[in-house]
């Protein structure tokens, strides 16, 4: 029996994470409707923590764009206060790096006016599904030298996309389940583990760490030291502080993002 509860608790976990949810409040900025208008409602939406802000970009368009007088060349981008978000960050490490002191709703507002150039990406369309193959390609690689998305046929690809960002766990798992095993559809440790970490105000930290043996502990040691971090701080996955002894290999396997990568947000105790 334990190993099938275990079974179904680690599928529960990767259940959980596909349906973490963050509650948002977009407001449009003040200055682009100008004083004469009404200032427009706000816009209440729960959105997962592992999407990314684009998936509903014409949403915010459709309802705001009117009242802006949005022109064609103009591109949406959205900031918390005066910072900028990255669009090609996963909502939730937008959240936990930027607006986890303040209260729910999370309040974020919408501009169309004076695109950030020196402080985001370019968005135009297909970026987001660019960004987020290259991720995914980049994933395979540390796990298992790129083998298996090397065998994965374009249609298995777009079902993968289209299960991502249609929100269908079933269609996405059905695919990416191959992406947890090796080329030979093994159950086998993972080379190296896909991560990244994220503070705010710093660049992205990648290493190397092997799936072997390796803790949560053991990457947040490494970066402490690479970084230099001495004040008190907490390591978040999906929202949550973990155990310092989980396995990198179970939370690679459980709790990664869509894009197979562990996001991990370094939140300072000041």
């Amino acid at each position: 029996g334990g190993v099938i509860n275990k079974v179904m608790v680690d599928e529960g976990t990767r259940r959980e994470v596909w349906n973490g949810k963050i509650p948002v409040c977009f407001i449009v900025d003040q200055e682009e409707v100008g004083t004469t208008n009404i200032p427009p409602e706000p816009v209440f939406m729960l959105l997962p923590r592992v999407s990314y802000f684009p998936f509903i970009y014409d949403k915010l368009e459709n309802v705001y764009g009117g009242i802006v007088g949005k022109s064609i060349e103009e591109t949406i981008w959205l900031s918390f206060g005066s910072t900028p978000l990255k669009w090609h960050y996963p909502v939730g490490v937008l959240y936990d790096i930027h607006g986890r002191s303040s209260t729910l709703p999370w309040e974020v507002i919408v501009h169309f006016k004076n695109y950030p150039v020196d402080q985001l990406l370019l968005y135009e369309s297909k970026a987001l599904e660019t960004h987020f193959k290259s991720k995914m390609k980049e994933a395979d690689w540390l796990k298992h030298k790129a083998e298996v998305i090397q065998q994965m046929t374009p249609q298995e690809f777009s079902r993968l996309w289209q299960g991502f960002s249609q929100g269908s766990y079933d269609e996405f798992w059905s695919v990416n389940r191959k992406m947890m095993l090796n080329s030979r559809g093994d159950i086998e440790i993972f080379k190296h583990i896909p991560f990244c970490i994220y503070k705010e105000g710093s660049k992205v930290y990648q290493r190397l760490i092997p799936g072997v043996g390796s803790t949560i502990g053991d990457l947040l040691q490494m970066y402490v030291k690479d970084e230099q971090v001495n004040s008190k701080y907490e390591a978040l996955v999906q929202g949550v502080e973990l155990p310092v002894e989980t396995p990198l290999q179970w939370l690679s396997t459980y709790m990664c993002n869509p894009d197979n990568f562990i996001h991990i947000c370094i939140v300072c105790n000041t």
